[in-house]
C-alpha cells in the first residue's frame, strides 16, 4: 500500500498526470465551436425559459425569481453535461491506438484515470466560469466569497460526475455506446435534479428518487451558494430538496466511491 502510494506520487507519475491533465484542456480549449456552445446554448435554455415561464409563473406569487431560480439549474446541468462528456475522450483514445500507446507507459493506470478526471472536472470549471459572466443579466450579484464557494462547489460537483465518466467509458469501446449510456443515466439523473423545478413539489415517491442523484445535490449547493446574496436562507429552502452541508458531505461521499469505482474499472 505504501509502495503503490509513493508510485502514484513519484516525479513520473506526476509529470504522466500533467501531461494527460493538460492534454485534455487542449482538447477542449483548441474546439472553438464546443467553447462557444457549452456558453451559448445554457445561456440561451436560460434566458428563453426563464423568460417564457417566468412570466406565467408569476401569476403564481412565487416567492422568488424564477429566472434567478433556474440560473443555478442550467449552470448545474452544464458543467455536469460538459465533466461526463468530456471523458468521451477516453473512447476516442481507445478506438484509435493512443489510449494502447498511454497504457504501455511506465505508469500506474490509476494515475492515467485520475488525469482524465482532473482533466474533465478543470474543463468544467473554466466552463462554470464563463457562465459566471453571465450571471448579471440575471440580476444576481456574486461577492468575492460566494465566487470562491461556487468554484469549490463545481470542483467537487464535477469530479465525481467526471469520475462517473470514467467508470462508464471503462466499459465500452465504440463512441455509440458511449452515447447511449449517457442518454440511460444523465438523462433520468437531469430531470430529477431539480435543474427545471423544485424537487420539493414533487411526489414523495420522486423525491427519495432524487435523493440518491448526485446531480440534485451538485444543483441544490450551486443554488444555496450562488442565491445567497439576493434571497434568504428561508427563501431557499422552499425550492431546495437539502441544505448545502448536507449537499457538500453528500457530494465528497459520492466523489469518493465513484473515483475508487472508476480507478477499479480502468485497471480492467
Amino acid at each position: 500500500m505504501a509502495t503503490n502510494t509513493a508510485n502514484f506520487f513519484s516525479s513520473k507519475s506526476l509529470r504522466a498526470l500533467y501531461v494527460i491533465w493538460y492534454r485534455e484542456i487542449l482538447l477542449y480549449w483548441r474546439n472553438k465551436i464546443k467553447v462557444f456552445t457549452s456558453i451559448f446554448l445554457p445561456v440561451l435554455i436560460a434566458v428563453a425559459f426563464g423568460t417564457g415561464l417566468g412570466s406565467i409563473l408569476e401569476f403564481r406569487h412565487l416567492p422568488y425569481n424564477f429566472s434567478q431560480f433556474l440560473y443555478p439549474g442550467i449552470l448545474g446541468l452544464s458543467i455536469s453535461v460538459m465533466s461526463i462528456t468530456s471523458t468521451l475522450s477516453i473512447v476516442w483514445d481507445r478506438e484509435y491506438g493512443f489510449l494502447r500507446e498511454i497504457l504501455v507507459a511506465p505508469v500506474s493506470r490509476s494515475v492515467i484515470a485520475w488525469g482524465k478526471i482532473l482533466g474533465a472536472s478543470t474543463v468544467a470549471l473554466i466552463e462554470g466560469i464563463l457562465l459566471l459572466f453571465t450571471a448579471p443579466y440575471f440580476n444576481l450579484v456574486l461577492s468575492p466569497l460566494q465566487i470562491g464557494e461556487i468554484f469549490l462547489v463545481i470542483i467537487i460537483f464535477t469530479l465525481g460526475v467526471a469520475g462517473l465518466g470514467v467508470f462508464l467509458t471503462s466499459f465500452v469501446s465504440r463512441t455509440e455506446s458511449f452515447s447511449l449510456l449517457l442518454q440511460l443515466f444523465i438523462a433520468p439523473m437531469s430531470f430529477l435534479s431539480g435543474g427545471f423545478f423544485p424537487l420539493n413539489s414533487l411526489p414523495l415517491w420522486l423525491q427519495n428518487l432524487a435523493r440518491f442523484n448526485p446531480l440534485a445535490y451538485g444543483i441544490d449547493a450551486l443554488r444555496w451558494t450562488i442565491l445567497s446574496g439576493n434571497l434568504s436562507a428561508s427563501q431557499i429552502s422552499t425550492f431546495t430538496l437539502h441544505s448545502l452541508p448536507s449537499c457538500i458531505i453528500a457530494l465528497l461521499i459520492f466523489d469518493f466511491i465513484i473515483i475508487l469505482l472508476a480507478f477499479r474499472a480502468f485497471k480492467k
